[in-house]
């Protein structure tokens, strides 16, 4: 036994040294106590050993797998801020072992080309990009821990046809799925499959006429396995996939030419915005360096473009080849409208569903894993090569920050080298004030079923941003984490083609009862009146809130140097689920508003039901004879369904869903014989219940074939 463990620490004992590097690179990035990653279109999932359900339900369990983790995390007393730290580990040190594990099992490469490259996948300007930019702490990138391993699996499986390979790619599949959270992430590397397939095929890496047979399991296999979330998302695909070509928020084609990246910028790694490290030099002392970085980043694709010298007496030219094929279309795919590419981009990004993939990353994420093969099959397979690894050793410096430390702190592209975290006017590292905390009892405490709605409107786009720079927040309103109500977002309306808190802001005509009839309307019981918002925006609305507070129509509750937290009147909110006796129809506007609010009052009575999670109530029928028309106070939307439930147990859809109060649902009953109860659910949470079994059950079957495999091979 002592033998074999010398003898393994002497085989990797490049490989296990790489791990020295990684630990250092967490432990000089710890990040400040007390703070947390909140920017951008994501922001941290904050106080994750309390509010797992809520986010697997307003996600509908898409990134349940890899939100588990920190669920856990938050469990067993690990904070906000360690669990930065931890992602960070969990990315680089994630990345590290599944190159090598690529690298070891297909390529039989040595502990040094092995580490290099390795270490290289790890340590790069694109997984620098991803801790100092918008997508830092989200569950988007953690697709890029799998990729190595994916590809490695499913490229042996096309090579062997041994189903074995098939079957650990499946598994791996299933655990990688967090990263298709983001459903254009699961359109990505589809094409890369399919082009891997293809590319092997007349490369003559794989038999075409026996490997048919082998994919179409495989394919079935990845089906089930990825059923949990695929089958909830079927439903949203067509509306969300045309949405992004008629939103008003993201015009596709600005999309796509401002996400262009130039084919320079792609094989370098180097941001296309210039917004990121080497272009955005944080460190004012070596700014005269900062050309060295941006050459250091070139050597990759140096280094193959110097091995192609040598390709005729590769051992593994064939696979080069197909890395090179790969890197070359996804090349072009990130160049966009970039010459002389623009045409047949233009073409590929309208196919339909090729619109999700708008954003750089969605292709980009692959580009270094392309780099980081080439440069193992180079190293493996070039004499003389010593150069080569002071090179590569020098490119792995390339991502400066990640070796200096305080990532986030000194090295967001919000900071520069003027300014850290504390002093920049927008930070991606934000310390929550403590009076957002204070407040958390007495809402989550609140056993009543209703919204928090947040004031002013800091930004009119509709994209639900906040800006409140008394604490550097700019980005997803972070604080609608620490409470178990939903919030209304001042500036995301559940209104078509109306933002009524950004009105609130320009409305001068001295009746502001609008708001709060609106507001109680969509079932709203508290709001947060954001005094820490942009200075324009409090000094439009503050004088309008304290006049409805005088009017009597909210009651103040707590009042700070950050907010002041009211409750609306009891007589001006309507119920989350409630009897409307006749449709009213609302308007996007403060006018009918007004002219109908009293009228919905008068004709609403509270629901009877019974809460089973966020996403489905069960309303009691029995004896109801206030009205046929059931509404739910949740902005419309086509998914969300109603049954009858018959004394018998049976259910029926009910067909009649209309759009109730301007915003919410509405079902109208048709028929009362028999009913005993409405269930309201969100259709996509009840597919998730299905493809759970489904997936389960594949998985139940590839792990017994793989046991019965091993068994049958150690026999």
């Amino acid at each position: 036994m002592g033998k074999k463990f010398s003898g393994f620490l002497k085989k990797n004992k490049f490989f296990l040294a790489g791990f020295l590097v990684l630990i250092w690179v967490v432990f000089i990035n710890i990040f400040p106590n007390g703070y947390v990653f909140g920017g951008g279109d994501t922001a941290q999932f904050i106080e994750s050993g309390e509010s797992f359900k809520a986010l697997f339900f307003n996600w509908n369990g898409l990134a349940s797998l890899f939100y588990f983790i920190f669920f856990v995390l938050g469990k067993i007393g690990i904070g906000n801020t360690a669990q930065l730290s931890f992602y960070l580990g969990f990315i680089i040190f994630g990345a590290y072992i599944s190159f090598g594990i690529f690298s070891r099992f297909f390529f039989k490469s040595s502990d040094l080309s092995r580490t290099t490259t390795s270490l290289f996948y790890a340590l790069n300007l694109y997984t620098l990009f991803l801790f100092t930019g918008n997508w830092g702490y989200s569950y988007f990138p953690s697709l890029y821990v799998f990729i190595p391993v994916l590809v490695g699996l499913f490229l042996e499986f096309i090579q062997t046809k041994n189903f074995f390979y098939g079957t650990l790619f499946c598994v791996a599949l299933f655990f990688a799925s967090s990263g298709f959270g983001n459903p254009a992430f699961a359109l990505s590397f589809a094409i890369l499959l399919v082009f891997l397939v293809v590319t092997a095929v007349i490369l003559k890496l794989a038999d075409p006429k026996k490997l048919l047979t082998s994919l179409f399991l495989a394919l079935i296999f990845s089906f089930l396995v990825s059923l949990f979330w695929l089958l909830p998302l079927f439903p949203q695909v067509k509306g969300g996939v045309e949405s992004v070509n008629s939103s008003s928020i993201l015009e596709f084609d600005y999309e796509i030419r401002n996400s262009a990246s130039p084919i320079i910028n792609t094989l370098s790694l180097i941001h296309f915005s210039g917004d990121y490290f080497p272009e955005n030099f944080y460190y004012k002392g070596i700014n005269f360096l900062r050309p060295v970085f941006v050459v250091l980043s070139f050597i990759p694709i140096a280094m193959v473009a110097f091995g192609m010298f040598f390709l005729k007496n590769f051992k593994n030219k064939k696979t080069f080849y197909l890395f090179l094929f790969l890197l070359l279309i996804f090349t072009i795919l990130a160049a966009r409208i970039v010459y002389p590419f623009e045409v047949i981009n233009y073409y590929i990004f309208h196919i339909w569903g090729f619109s999700v993939m708008r954003g750089f990353d969605k292709i980009a994420i692959y580009i270094p894993f392309f780099l980081s093969v080439l440069m193992l099959i180079i190293l493996t397979e070039v004499k003389n090569k010593k150069w080569l690894y002071v090179l590569a050793a020098f490119a792995i410096l390339a991502p400066l920050p990640f070796f200096i430390g305080k990532i986030q702190q000194n090295a967001g592209y919000r900071v520069s080298a003027r300014n850290d975290y504390k002093t920049a006017s927008m930070s991606f590292l934000v310390k929550i004030p403590n009076e957002y905390y204070k407040i958390r009892n007495l809402i989550n405490n609140d056993t009543e079923k209703s919204f928090v709605a947040t004031l002013p409107a800091t930004r009119n786009d509709g994209s639900g941003i906040s800006y409140y720079p008394k604490w550097k927040l700019y980005g997803v309103d972070i604080t609608a984490y620490l409470y178990n109500k939903k919030m209304i977002a001042a500036n995301a309306s559940p209104f078509s083609d109306w933002s009524f808190a950004d009105e609130f802001n320009t409305d001068y005509d001295g009746n502001y009862d609008w708001l709060v009839k609106t507001l109680g309307m969509m079932n709203s019981k508290y709001i947060i009146y954001h005094k820490d918002a942009s200075e324009d925006s409090v000094k439009q609305s503050e004088f309008k809130i304290k006049i409805l507070e005088e009017e009597g129509l909210i009651k103040k509750l707590e009042d700070n140097d950050y907010f002041v937290l009211y409750e609306i009147s009891k007589n001006l909110r309507v119920p989350y689920i409630s009897w409307q006796k006749e449709n009213v129809d609302i308007y996007p506007n403060t006018e009918s508003v007004n002219r109908n609010f009293d009228e919905i009052i008068n004709l609403t009575k509270k629901a009877d039901f019974q809460e089973i999670n966020p996403k489905k109530y069960v309303v009691n029928f029995e004896r109801n004879e206030f009205s046929k028309n059931i509404i739910l106070a949740e902005k419309f939307d086509p998914l969300w369904k109603a049954y009858y439930v018959t004394d018998t147990g049976k259910e029926m859809e009910v067909r009649d869903h209309f759009l109730a109060r301007g915003y919410a649902n509405g079902w109208k009953i048709e028929n009362n014989n028999g009913i005993k109860q409405i269930i309201i659910e969100y259709y996509p949470i009840r597919l998730i219940w299905r493809g759970m079994a489904a997936s389960l059950s594949a998985l139940l079957i590839l792990a017994v074939y793989i046991a019965y495999s091993l068994k049958k091979t150690n026999a």
